[in-house]
């Protein structure tokens, strides 16, 4: 299937998801995310500013702020690069053109310097494969880190085999959590 058309359908299904089912499904993945050795190792993550579709990320970021990690949080920036500003509560935050909320201060905190990252997507595959949004930001991003790259998949996210052409440039993630329910 091309990725088009795989988009598509996979914001469609997280979309229709009910909204019960999507909280259950959530609530299981923080507790999977927080049970890793990574997680709890890791003084410093990167994590996303969720919008309405995706997994909500506030939760992570509350976890780990409330056990002393540092959060950094991506800001886009021209020629489809980004950098990881430090999420504080005196961070200013703006709403692009795309509708993502973003970070405009802070510090930026270096590839290198990051122990685990949340990788967001639109479709996992068990191998570590990612299915990204169509920007190519991580695609360019997460060759730079060494840090433990992780995706949080909810059920319409989940695919045991990448349906879609995995690229040399893809990286492949270090774990995929899964949530039961419906696929």
């Amino acid at each position: 299937m091309d990725k088009a058309t795989l988009r598509q359908q996979t914001i469609q299904a997280l979309a229709s998801m009910p909204a019960d089912q999507k909280q259950a499904a959530s609530q299981q993945l923080y507790h999977a995310l927080q049970a890793l050795p990574q997680w709890r190792a890791a003084q410093t993550i990167a994590t996303t500013l969720s919008s309405s579709l995706e997994l909500a990320t506030q939760p992570i970021i509350a976890a780990a702020r409330a056990a002393g990690k540092t959060v950094a949080v991506p800001q886009t920036l021209p020629k489809r690069q980004m950098a990881f500003r430090e999420l504080t509560d005196q961070t200013t935050l703006k709403t692009t053109k795309f509708g993502l909320t973003e970070p405009q201060d802070g510090r930026i905190i270096e590839p290198a310097a990051f122990d685990l990252i949340v990788v967001p997507g639109l479709k996992f595959a068990a191998g570590g494969e990612r299915l990204g949004f169509g920007g190519g930001y991580y695609d360019r991003y997460l060759p730079r880190t060494q840090g433990f790259k992780v995706a949080l998949a909810l059920p319409a996210q989940q695919a045991e085999q990448p349906s879609w052409p995995v690229e040399d440039f893809d990286v492949l993630l270090d774990a995929v959590l899964t949530a039961q329910g419906e696929k």
